[in-house]
């Protein structure tokens, strides 16, 4: 929260000057440190002076804004003066009212700007106290600008100098800060920093790099050792301090509940196989894990009994079932007897009950994911290509709520039907006939010797996909034809074939395809291990092998996703984190099609 700070240069004793003083102020220091005086008075006995002492009055005008909080006026009086024209201490404070001001009034660019100005690169006239007030205001400036790393250096550079009473406050917003920070941004800042600095990107480095709460508690113990006198120490975090109450109460015991029969179990074993590996790993690394039981959720009726069964067995938690309507019966009962994080999603339309968490590899994700990327590439105006299947539909109506969210245009929705319809459908969307027609009419009118190149319909930036191999084949050998090839088209994964032993797709090249880390990287610490293991985890049936990695790290952090919506876990399966209904969301990266293979794309920042 900006705070109103009352400078030293609090006003003018008007009365003084109408009362005929012989000599009015000339600088900063013989200003009186209170008024009662109108702004409108200040400002017409400055109009009836010169130079130097006409700046002077303006300049308390605006102090004297900026005490009544008219943040507005304060920018309006300063645009009067001009701060080249001032001596340094005025051009100070005309740096800090303009940035104070600025920030007050939602221009945090802007306050930087004053910030950086020649006049406060030398501080050494100010009062220490005066120092302080502008390291903070610059780091308040810098985190609502975005510049959040910066943010939370500049306190941490100022954090001993300030009173013991303001140390609790500002160690909250160097937290804050960094948690807002890119995880790429922290760990090229720690590669460079030493001492207290050095504590602080490490420290919050833990929670982005270790997805599993043993690891993460193990590597708080390492790092308390490492900074014994470090200020987070003595005062963690709500975040750290609340990390060790939930490991001291991870539970002891838990339940597999997978469908080792029929036709999921496939994606059970290959789950199961993902989430043991995880286990084991952390086990390996000397931490105590829970019990895992499995039980086959075929045996089961009623999910009821195997809830009696599994309490009788002392489980505190359930992971699963994977079947999609089982966890719809889970997600219709009042209350469950168990916490259970559901491997699928119920209906959207559903309330589920306290207890109940869900996480899948659901495409609504994926469309999410899309939107968020074309919205950070610039584009603003879109349109939807999807199939008639279930998924299809549920991941246009996903991309379409979120595009719409970030103040996005949706500009038309086709459901792309048999491949035959596929063509006219697309010319319909892009209403290339409208162009060919304006041509046709521009011919007649200057003869048929001019050549007028067909064009899609101009509002139309960019397309999301929703369909399958088949189909995306068809669509950008048809946007070329249509006069669209270089129309960007954002796609889910369903719209390329994986293959372990990497046979190229044909036709697709350029598509933008959201694809899980796990297989767009493979650079999860998991991987080799999983796919030394078990070959498939590198194919097609990785994505459930990294779906079993992230449900045992997610297990282990939900409680302080639930408590800490800001929680997020950098998993095999994407960027995952908790929304207020219990379900899981991921935000996936990026890959291109190029040559038939999918190659990672940079962030969109940077690209």
């Amino acid at each position: 929260m900006l705070r109103t700070i009352r400078l030293p240069l609090a006003g003018l004793i008007l009365a003084s000057l109408i009362a005929g003083c012989s000599s009015p102020p000339r600088q900063l220091s013989e200003l009186p440190t209170a008024t009662d005086a109108p702004i409108e008075d200040i400002l017409r006995r400055a109009d009836r002076r010169d130079g130097a002492e006409a700046n002077l009055l303006r300049l308390h005008a605006a102090q004297t804004a900026w005490n009544r909080d008219q943040p507005n006026q304060v920018r309006s009086i300063l645009a009067m003066i001009p701060q080249s024209d001032l001596p340094l201490d005025q051009q100070q404070r005309f740096s800090e009212l303009q940035a104070r001001s600025e920030l007050a009034l939602g221009q945090p660019a802007a306050a930087l700007r004053a910030l950086r100005h020649t006049s406060l690169e030398q501080l050494d006239n100010l009062s220490p106290q005066s120092q302080l007030d502008l390291q903070l205001l610059r780091a308040e400036s810098m985190a609502a600008s975005g510049e959040h790393l910066n943010a939370a250096q500049e306190r941490m550079f100022i954090h001993n100098l300030l009173p013991e009473s303001d140390r609790g406050q500002n160690l909250a917003a160097i937290w804050e800060s960094l948690n807002q920070t890119p995880t790429d941004q922290l760990r090229a800042a720690s590669g460079a920093a030493s001492g207290e600095t050095a504590g602080w990107l490490n420290l919050a480095l833990i929670q982005r790099e270790q997805g599993n709460l043993d690891l993460q508690v193990h590597a708080l113990q390492q790092w308390q050792e490492q900074y014994p006198n470090h200020p987070a120490v003595s005062s963690p975090p709500e975040a750290i301090s609340r990390l060790l109450e939930l490991h001291a109460q991870r539970p002891q015991h838990l339940a597999l509940l997978l469908p080792f029969d029929g036709q999921l179990a496939g994606a059970a074993d290959a789950l199961r196989d993902g989430f043991l590996a995880a286990q084991y790993s952390a086990f390996g690394q000397g931490l105590a894990q829970p019990q895992i039981s499995l039980y086959d959720s075929g045996n089961y009726v009623d999910l009821l009994q195997f809830y009696q069964q599994a309490q009788a067995d002392g489980v505190q938690w359930v992971i699963g079932p994977l079947d999609r309507q089982q966890v719809a019966r889970l997600a219709a009962l009042p209350q469950l007897p168990l916490p259970t994080l559901a491997l699928n999603y119920a209906d959207n339309g559903s309330n589920p009950p306290p207890g109940l968490f869900q996480f899948g590899l659901a495409p609504e994700d994926e469309a999410r994911s899309a939107a968020l990327r074309a919205w950070q590439d610039g584009y603003r105006q879109m349109a939807i290509l999807a199939s008639r299947e279930d998924w299809a539909v549920r991941a246009a109506q996903a991309f379409a709520e979120q595009w719409q969210e970030l103040g996005g245009v949706l500009v038309g929705h086709e459901q792309i039907d048999q491949p035959a319809a596929i063509a006219g459908q697309i010319a319909q969307l892009l209403r290339v006939q409208d162009s060919e027609r304006r041509n046709q009419r521009i011919q007649g009118v200057l003869g048929s010797s001019v050549t007028v190149q067909p064009t899609p319909r101009p509002e139309l930036e960019a397309l999301f996909l929703a369909a399958n191999p088949l189909q995306a084949r068809q669509i950008k050998p048809t946007l070329v034809f249509q006069y669209a090839g270089d129309l960007p088209v954002y796609a889910t994964s369903h719209a390329y074939r994986l293959s372990v032993h990497g046979e190229p797709n044909e036709d697709i090249d350029g598509l933008l395809i959201a694809e899980i880390p796990w297989l767009l990287h493979s650079s999860d610490p998991m991987y080799n291990t999983v796919v030394g293991s078990w070959p498939a985890a590198a194919g097609p049936m990785g994505r459930l092998y990294a779906m079993g990695v992230d449900a045992q790290r997610i297990f282990n952090r939900l409680l302080q996703m639930q408590e800490q919506p800001d929680t997020r876990i950098e998993g095999a399966t994407g960027s995952l984190s908790l929304d207020p209904s219990g379900q899981v969301r991921r935000v996936l990266p990026w890959g291109r099609i190029i040559d038939g293979q999918l190659h990672p794309l940079p962030d969109a920042s940077s690209w």
